[in-house]
């Protein structure tokens, strides 16, 4: 107990600032309450996306009772492999139904908790790599108020005078805050495994367990750290230091014990027909090409080389692991023959890792010129200017962001009665048919499922016959008929793109509406072959073959879907601009 006491004595300032991080990120969100009291009614769902990600839904998938995300938006699927690890939003959603919370409280508490224990988690590692409490600190701060500082791009914004673009990265539900807290979380035990001579043992189970639970999470972490546990072996291979590289295999080998449910799970992805399909679509591209590691990580390695302190070897060559690991995840294609999203390494793994080599070299260099006094100085002046970043950017966003944001969070509250309407008159895991905004909303705040939704293509009930189906009852709807389906099938290429290839051309040809005019044309044709049978016929065969029984109807962003016009549609409520029709082949 004492010695417990004597560690929070000595960190107090890193526990203040965690407490400080956590209260930046989750303010938006309180404060939103706040700013517009005049939303939020007793037993009324009121709508909250300060910000917003793919994770919201996942995590109100986990609360409806489907942790398994087989198919977190279509209700057929449930049953069916996961392709997008569920930890992450295992974790959050029943931390809010421990406490009862509804989504939108869970979503809060998970950004109070999680910022805080990820800060401490990163400012733990960085402080145990570096002996150094002024480096954790500011790395600390850096990574997690400030990452977007560490872009050119943003950079180039703040020389212009514009703003930040969007939310701290830290506020999205879940993710990075769940990457960061295993990542750094196996970072602290590993170090301690590979550093002490005491419970050794123990270090090793935690380290291995650790790292274990990060293949339910994210892809990208757990083969970023088999790719630097591969390269520190190869190194005391070449240093012909066989126990350590036998010790530290044994760790990586011993999280394949507990990675074992997702190996098979993975290899049931492989044998599902849909595989191939799901596969373009998140963007893998089949090459061997090689791929430069970028400027961060050939700089920082300059850096390295040039400034960090050599006197630790052991503490050398974890650091010279950790920067040679980008040669292996951007180029693993070189073997496989797949390019994966190489952008997810350097967001959450690559920069990461070269800010906090770059810090310790950075002080280092002071110290050994005997400017301590300056060393305090540097270490206030990041840790302010991080925070007040941080502020910036959760300000800015509040009243500017273009997702999530200004003007954006405050019209979302038409969709406040709908939610409470099909909340009170649909039964559970029924689904819903409509346009983009008004899917995604319902899938965060109803237990429905959707005949449609932007993220509904990266799982595998989502056959390319079914996404032809779902774009062409939009069209069918906006009545693009043969006179003008051409022009806007050309014009709209970048939109046929996303809601049936995915991220496969963006990532291939550069962008989404760098898709072929070839494959146009085979999906226009496609499309003109079924103007035989007449609209009509064609939504209710589509709307009774994928079991859809209401329509969210949005008539100031959809004026030409004209639902009242069709016998098999009934208008059960109506909100203004906003009117819920419920399908039936009796109502023909």
């Amino acid at each position: 107990m004492n010695r417990f006491k004597q560690i929070l004595k000595e960190h107090k300032l890193a526990i203040g600032l965690a407490i400080l991080t956590s209260i930046i990120v989750a303010f938006p969100q309180v404060y939103f309450r706040i700013d517009h009291q005049e939303f939020y009614k007793e037993g009324v769902q009121s709508i909250e996306m300060l910000p917003d990600s793919p994770w919201s839904a996942r995590v109100r998938e986990v609360q409806d009772g489907h942790p398994g995300f087989g198919s977190i938006y279509y209700k057929d699927g449930k049953d069916n492999p996961y392709l997008h690890q569920p930890l992450g939003s295992i974790v959050t959603g029943y931390m809010g139904k421990v406490f009862s919370l509804e989504i939108n409280n869970t979503i809060l508490l998970s950004r109070l908790l999680l910022s805080f224990i990820v800060f401490l988690v990163t400012y733990g590692f960085i402080f145990l790599f570096s002996r150094s409490k002024l480096v954790a600190l500011s790395g600390a701060s850096v990574l997690l108020l400030a990452d977007s500082v560490l872009s050119y791009h943003s950079v180039a914004r703040i020389f212009h005078g514009i703003g930040p673009e969007f939310f701290l990265r830290l506020a999205r539900p879940v993710n990075p805050a769940m990457i960061y807290l295993l990542l750094f979380g196996f970072l602290v035990s590993f170090w301690l495994f590979y550093k002490r001579q005491d419970k050794r043992w123990l270090w090793g189970i935690i380290s291995a367990v650790l790292l274990g639970l990060n293949f339910y999470n994210y892809f990208y972490t757990w083969t970023y750290l088999y790719a630097f546990g591969s390269v520190l072996v190869l190194i005391f291979l070449i240093q012909k230091k066989w126990k350590e590289a036998l010790r530290i295999t044994a760790v990586f080998l011993g999280a394949l014990i507990v990675a074992i449910p997702y190996i098979i799970n993975l290899y049931s992805v492989m044998l599902h027909p849909a595989y191939e399909e799901a596969s373009i679509r998140h963007g893998v591209v089949m090459t061997h090409a090689p791929l430069f590691v970028g400027f961060t990580v050939a700089a920082t390695i300059v850096v390295f080389f040039l400034a960090f302190p050599k006197e630790d070897r052991e503490k050398y060559f974890f650091g010279l692991a950790l920067l040679l690991t980008p040669f292996i995840t951007m180029n693993q294609q070189v073997l496989t023959g797949k390019l994966l999203q190489v952008g997810h390494y350097h967001w959450f793994f690559h920069k990461p890792i070269a800010a906090i080599i770059i810090l310790i070299a950075v002080f280092h260099l002071f110290a050994r010129r005997g400017l301590d006094s300056y060393k305090k100085i540097l270490a206030v002046l990041i840790i302010i200017v991080s925070f007040a970043f941080g502020i910036l950017v959760q300000t800015n966003s509040y009243y500017n962001d273009s997702r999530d944001g200004g003007d954006i969070a405050i019209e979302r509250q038409k969709y406040t009665p709908v939610i409470e309407w099909l909340n009170e008159n649909t039964e559970k895991e029924a689904v819903v048919f409509g346009n983009d905004e008004t899917s995604h909303i319902a899938v965060i705040y109803t237990p429905l499922n959707v005949f449609y939704h932007r993220a509904a293509i990266y799982f595998l009930s989502a056959t390319e016959a079914r996404l032809f189906d779902v774009v062409f009852s939009f069209y069918r709807l906006r009545g693009i008929d043969a006179n003008n389906a051409r022009e806007t099938f050309f014009a709209e290429r970048s939109y046929i793109s996303s809601n049936i290839y995915g991220m496969h051309y963006r990532e291939l040809l550069g962008s989404y509406g760098a898709i072929p005019d070839e494959k146009i044309e085979e999906i226009l044709a496609v499309y003109m072959e079924t103007l035989s049978v007449s609209t009509p016929e064609w939504l209710e065969d589509v709307l009774a073959k994928y079991e859809v029984e209401y329509i969210v109807w949005d008539k100031k962003n959809d004026p030409s879907w004209q639902l009242g016009k069709y016998s098999f549609l009934k208008e059960v409520a109506v909100f203004d601009d906003i009117a819920i029709y419920q399908f039936s082949k009796d109502n023909g």
